[in-house]
């Protein structure tokens, strides 16, 4: 069955973006973005909530670019621009172009749980269960069945304070996780 091992192919891409081992990342991708999500600096510094509000923020729009960048498809790594830093930008980047070679695309969008994030000084974690469902995949034009059968599972991000605000560093393997879905 082709659809069967076409969204076998999928899903086993979908979890390797979540790694941070992918393999064949395309060459020479510069990674010079800046960070969003500055806090309002005090003269201490921004407070532990600024961050936690910056870095659910930083999650958010990650999760929009990932998923303009997967519905195009589009590799642009200009769409992560102050998100992602990186590898953790050549493997989100190499993934997309990965879909375009296997001419695949995916449509609609997932549901991100709440997030939970954990700061330690310059660095922090947000993780979510992510529901992906609802997030369909057309493989060379075919619209597969819809993933009924996969249940919600955590996807985290390692995350960095820079000069210029968060940025995403890394990603958080599924079995490191600190969340249950």
């Amino acid at each position: 069955m082709m659809i069967t091992a076409a969204m076998s192919a999928v899903l086993a891409v979908g979890v390797a973006g979540c790694s941070d081992d992918a393999p064949d990342e395309p060459a020479g991708l510069t990674a010079g973005p800046t960070p969003t999500g500055t806090s309002s600096a005090s003269p201490t510094g921004p407070s532990k909530a600024d961050d936690v509000a910056t870095i659910k923020q930083l999650y958010a729009d990650y999760w929009d670019a990932v998923i303009t960048a997967e519905n195009g498809p589009n590799p642009d790594p200009a769409l992560f621009d102050g998100i992602v830093t990186g590898d953790a930008l050549e493997s989100r980047v190499g993934r997309v172009q990965r879909m375009v070679d296997e001419e695949q695309r995916r449509y609609g969008k997932p549901k991100i749980g709440e997030v939970k994030v954990t700061v330690d000084g310059d660095t922090a974690r947000a993780e979510a269960c992510v529901d992906q469902r609802k997030w369909g995949v057309v493989v060379q034009g075919q619209t597969q069945p819809p993933f009924d059968d996969i249940e919600p599972g955590p996807i985290g991000v390692v995350t960095k304070r820079t000069k210029n605000g968060w940025i995403i560093v890394n990603y958080i393997p599924v079995d490191e996780s600190s969340l249950t879905c």
